[in-house]
């Protein structure tokens, strides 16, 4: 069986052809230093791609894609921008592990170590994203103003600005702009 072309159905978003194509090809490389069949791997994971351009879906349907994978093996791939996503779905939602794209020295590792299990609270490298600032950034994305935000949290309009703040410290970004 040629497994590069069917493990397009475990990486998603499969219309980014240059990831897809990179990272079929990488998950070959690695069945040497994995414990699971090729044919497990395709079967049970789900690789996706928090690249910025797939982030707002991300955010906007926030338990949604969650429970679309319900049952998958979820490993999230994080460029420098979502490792603090990543980190917060990480620890909320069943997640099997994060390979972090920029800090990694060798990715065929880093890969290899969240597929066979080893992937830990402990390996956690940057800060995660709280409840209260994923709640802000979920409004924001969704549109909503800091005033109409501080009304449905209870909480002050510099408080929302506050936790805003915050979470682009983590994200390397404006939200406003992760969310376009």
């Amino acid at each position: 069986m040629d497994y590069k072309y069917s493990l397009d159905q475990c990486i998603w978003p499969a219309h980014d052809s240059y990831f897809l194509k990179g990272l079929a090809e990488l998950i070959i490389d690695i069945d040497d230093l994995i414990y699971l069949s090729l044919e497990k791997v395709r079967r049970e994971f789900v690789f996706i791609n928090l690249s910025a351009s797939s982030l707002n879906y991300f955010i906007r349907r926030d338990s949604e894609w969650l429970a679309e994978m319900k049952g998958k093996q979820i490993v999230l791939i994080a460029a420098r921008r979502s490792e603090a996503l990543a980190n917060y779905w990480y620890y909320n939602g069943a997640i099997r592990g994060v390979v972090y794209v920029d800090l990694a020295k060798d990715i065929r590792q880093e890969l290899a170590y969240v597929i066979n299990g080893r992937f830990l609270r402990k390996d956690i490298k940057k800060d995660k994203i709280t409840n209260r600032e994923m709640q802000i950034i979920r409004m924001t994305a969704q549109g909503m103003h800091p005033k109409s935000i501080a009304k449905i949290e209870n909480c002050s309009v510099k408080t929302v600005y506050t936790h805003r703040r915050n979470a682009e410290a983590k994200l390397y970004s404006k939200i406003y702009k992760l969310a376009l």
